[in-house]
C-alpha cells in the first residue's frame, strides 16, 4: 500500500450542496463580503488565497495540541481519554455485537469500490457508501463543489469553504497518522484473525511493518471519524443559519461509526479522541477566516455557535451489551 493509498484511506459528511443563498449578502469595493447571519451578528470574509491552505496547516496541528492541554479545555480532553478508557474492556463485545445487528441489517460485509485511475472511488453497495462518507476523497470533492459555487456566484464564504476543507483533509491526515503510529493499535479484522480479542498494542511500530501490515497498527484514532467531524464542524460553522447541518451530520457520523465496526474496521473506543480531534480542527479552521461582527443593540445572543457536549451510555441484555454516544448542540 503506497503513501497516497494511506492518505485517502484513512481519511465527510455527504452534504454537496451548494451553499451559497439563504443569507443576505453585500460586498465592499471586492476586497471582503458581509453576510447577514441573524439580527445578531454579522460575518465577513475576506477572498482567500491558495498557499493559505498550507500556511495554516501546522496551525492547525499546533492549536490542537495546545487545546488539549489547556485549563478551559481540561474537561474535554478528560471526557476523551476517561470515554476511552472506559470502552476498552467493552471493545470485544460491542463489535461483536455490531457484527451480530450488521447481519440482519447487510452491514457487516467488507465494503467494495471500483477504482478509477488507480483510486477507490465509486462504491459498489450501501457498505461501501456508508464508509466512504469518511474518506478524504469526499471532503475533497466537496471543496471542488464549494469552489466552483463560489466562483459562478461570487461568493467568498464559499470560496473560503473550499480552502478549509482541503485544509482540514491534510490537517485530520496528519494528526491521525502521527497518533497511529504512536498507539500502534491491532484492528478489529488482524486482531480476529490472530485471536487477539480487543486486539494488540504495538507502540511505535517500525515504519517498514506499518506500511506492509497496515490493519496490525492504525486503529486508533479513526482517520474516518476524524475528517468527518472536521468537515461537519467547518461547514456548519461557516453556515450557522442552516440549522439542520449538525444532526443531519452528527447522525450520519452514528451510522458510519456502526458500519464500521460491523465491518471490523475500528473498535468503538477509536472514536472519542476522534470526535475531539475533529471538532477541534475543524472549528479552528472555520472560525480563523471569519470576522464576527456583534451587533450591540441587540439583547440576549452573543454568538450563533452552539454548545458541544458528549455523553456516552451503556446498555446490557441478556443477548446484546451496547455503548451509544449522545452529542448535544
Amino acid at each position: 500500500m503506497n503513501t497516497l493509498d494511506l492518505f485517502f484511506k484513512n481519511n465527510i459528511i455527504p452534504l454537496v450542496i451548494l451553499l451559497t443563498s439563504g443569507s443576505s449578502l453585500s460586498q465592499e469595493i471586492n476586497l471582503s463580503q458581509n453576510y447577514v447571519i441573524n439580527d445578531s451578528i454579522t460575518y465577513t470574509y475576506t477572498q482567500p488565497h491558495f498557499f493559505e491552505l498550507f500556511k495554516y496547516l501546522p496551525k492547525d496541528l499546533y492549536e490542537f495540541g495546545k487545546y488539549t492541554v489547556q485549563k478551559e479545555n481540561l474537561l474535554w480532553t478528560s471526557a476523551a481519554v476517561g470515554s476511552t478508557l472506559v470502552l476498552l474492556p467493552l471493545d470485544q463485545n460491542l463489535t461483536d455485537n455490531a457484527q451480530e445487528i450488521g447481519k440482519s441489517l447487510n452491514l457487516y460485509e467488507d465494503v467494495r469500490y471500483t477504482r478509477v485511475l488507480g483510486i477507490e472511488l465509486i462504491p459498489k453497495d450501501i457498505n461501501g457508501a456508508i464508509y466512504y462518507l469518511g474518506n478524504s476523497l469526499t471532503p475533497m470533492l466537496l471543496s471542488g463543489s464549494f469552489y466552483v459555487a463560489g466562483k459562478i456566484n461570487n461568493d467568498y464564504r464559499a470560496l473560503n469553504v473550499s480552502s478549509e476543507l482541503v485544509e482540514v483533509v491534510m490537517a485530520s491526515g496528519i494528526s491521525t497518522q502521527i497518533l497511529k503510529r504512536i498507539t500502534g493499535r491491532q484492528s478489529p479484522s488482524a486482531a480476529i484473525k490472530s485471536g487477539n480479542p480487543g486486539g494488540h498494542w504495538t507502540p511505535f511500530p517500525s515504519f517498514k511493518a506499518y506500511q506492509s501490515n497496515t490493519p496490525n497498527y492504525d486503529a486508533m484514532p479513526s482517520g474516518h471519524m476524524t475528517t468527518f467531524i472536521a468537515s461537519l464542524t467547518l461547514i456548519a460553522v461557516n453556515y450557522p443559519e442552516i440549522k439542520w447541518i449538525r444532526p443531519v451530520g452528527y447522525s450520519l457520523a452514528g451510522i458510519m461509526g456502526f458500519q464500521m465496526m460491523s465491518t471490523r474496521v475500528h473498535w468503538a473506543s477509536d472514536y472519542p479522541f476522534a470526535l475531539l480531534m475533529g471538532y477541534v480542527i475543524g472549528k479552528n479552521a472555520a472560525n480563523r477566516r471569519i470576522k464576527k461582527t456583534v451587533h450591540k443593540n441587540t439583547v440576549g445572543i452573543n454568538s450563533t455557535e452552539s454548545k458541544f457536549k458528549m455523553d456516552f451510555s451503556f446498555l446490557y441484555t441478556s443477548e446484546y451489551k451496547t455503548a451509544g454516544i449522545t452529542i448535544l448542540f
